[in-house]
């Protein structure tokens, strides 16, 4: 591989200086900066990585996620190692690692995510009703802040905070998490990847929907959304030596130490 594109968010300070110095070091070793591109590095936080997602997915080439700051928890490459992991790719030391999307249907349009679709208020103080159906059948009807509708890579994101279950990334699942219910009775649920979810906005409140943070729709009344595994995978370039387990301790700090 050695065609390259960068991605960065350009409203971060220094942005401009650390694309500067990243096309720099990429020309030094022999990349090519390119539109045609055999991987995309994305420059930034978790957010950068998604926004790349959403904006380069359909080259269907593989990312890199650099973390210039932050949590990180998909951009696990720091910047002090950005060489490194480039002499890496030169050799072909490193993992591709296949990540499921999910996308959501609204009447024609579609909305794709790498980590979830959430569906909100977008009325501060209100709540909305939902109803919901899996593979066609009811399962239930309940008031809450919203859903979320969580891939395996989203496991550990939005629907982690809400008091969803982390899952492995390789997983073949889909994860429904209520956001604040009304009602004791509707926890969060993992579905098979193949399994079609249908919600309904019901009378109260207004909504919005948003993929990964990206990509938003205003909800009306009695709109019906339809969630399902998108048709594609997203790839992500992974250092050879890392795994999720040893991300999952280093950036959530999960399952405490070996030897306590």
């Amino acid at each position: 591989m050695q065609n390259v594109r960068l991605a960065i968010n350009k409203k971060k300070p220094d942005a401009d200086k650390n694309l500067k110095l990243a096309q720099k070091i990429l020309i030094k070793k022999g990349f090519k900066i390119s539109n045609k591109p055999d991987f995309i590095i994305a420059l930034g936080g978790d957010g950068t990585l998604l926004s790349a997602v959403a904006n380069y997915a359909h080259y269907d080439v593989p990312i890199l996620g650099v973390n210039l700051g932050g949590l990180g928890f998909l951009t696990d490459v720091k910047f002090s190692q950005f060489r490194k992991i480039l002499d890496e790719i030169k050799r072909d030391r490193f993992r591709i690692e296949n990540r499921m999307m999910v996308c959501a249907e609204i009447k024609k349009d579609v909305l794709y995510a790498l980590n979830d679709i959430t569906i909100c208020t977008n009325t501060p103080g209100r709540v909305v009703e939902f109803s919901a159906k899996i593979d066609g059948e009811y399962i239930c009807r309940f008031v809450a802040d919203g859903i979320i509708i969580a891939t395996p890579t989203g496991s550990t994101a939005y629907s982690l905070a809400t008091g969803g279950p982390i899952l492995m990334p390789n997983s073949e699942a889909i994860i429904m998490t209520p956001i604040a219910p009304h009602t004791l009775s509707v926890r969060p649920i993992v579905l098979p990847s193949d399994c079609k979810i249908e919600i309904q906005i019901g009378r109260k409140g207004k909504a919005i929907i948003v993929a990964d943070g990206q990509r938003s729709k205003i909800l009306k009344t009695g709109e019906d959304i339809k969630f399902y595994k998108a048709p594609y995978y997203v790839k992500l370039i992974k250092p050879i030596d890392s795994t999720f387990f040893k991300t999952l301790k280093e950036k959530l700090k999960w399952g405490g130490r070996e030897n306590a």
